[in-house]
């Protein structure tokens, strides 16, 4: 009888333990859920983890994009100076062309997609005397016009309505914290926080 209780306990503990991982993996971002699958099978084959180094590959030697595996999954940096005129969220003629090759690796995934407008710390307040009603354009309302930008051009490029959606951030998620800096290093922060980056997740 004893025994029997024992091996009935040790089943019990197995269980919860189970349960335990069960709904700590329900909380791991796909990001790190995919990494470390790939670390615990060596397979990294149509995972993030995948399609973070075919875009590396891809955008090696392109000017003013970056990507990174994050825990949330993979960010495509686009520096706004390459897409968008200063305080401007209409896209350049042409700016996203050069990146075809990197769009098309990612329209052939499963993934959903954000489209997240950043802006500097700088502070943007004006009305825009064409339109009617004086429309007032803020850092908010500007990082959420660029990313509605990108998320236009991404849907005559192919992409579902259903995979996409627009963030604006402003100033509140720097890239590089601008803390003390003056003059030039200010203004290289400045530049590498403004930006629009495209999260695949």
């Amino acid at each position: 009888m004893n025994a029997f209780y024992l091996s009935l306990s040790d089943l019990m503990t197995l269980l919860c333990v189970f349960f335990a991982v069960l709904v700590g993996m329900s909380r791991i971002d796909v990001g790190s859920f995919e990494r470390m699958k790939t670390s615990v099978t060596g397979i990294s084959k149509g995972t993030l983890v995948e399609l973070a180094r075919d875009l590396e590959r891809v955008a090696a030697g392109q000017k003013g994009v970056s990507v990174r595996l994050g825990e949330d999954g993979v960010h495509l940096d686009f520096e706004s100076a390459a897409l968008f005129d200063t305080a401007s969220a209409t896209l350049k003629t042409g700016s996203l062309s050069p990146m075809v090759p990197m769009l098309k690796k990612i329209l052939a995934t499963r993934y959903s997609i954000d489209v997240e407008g950043h802006t500097d710390d700088v502070p943007l307040y004006r009305k825009d005397h064409v339109k009617t009603g004086e429309e007032i354009e803020t850092n908010w309302t500007l990082s959420g016009r660029r990313a509605s930008s990108v998320v236009n051009w991404l849907i005559s490029f192919g992409f579902s309505e259903s995979r996409l959606r627009i963030v604006g951030y402003a100033a509140t998620r720097p890239k590089v914290d601008v803390g003390e800096r003056t003059g030039q290093a200010l203004e290289n922060a400045r530049a590498e926080n403004r930006r629009v980056s495209i999260l695949i997740r």
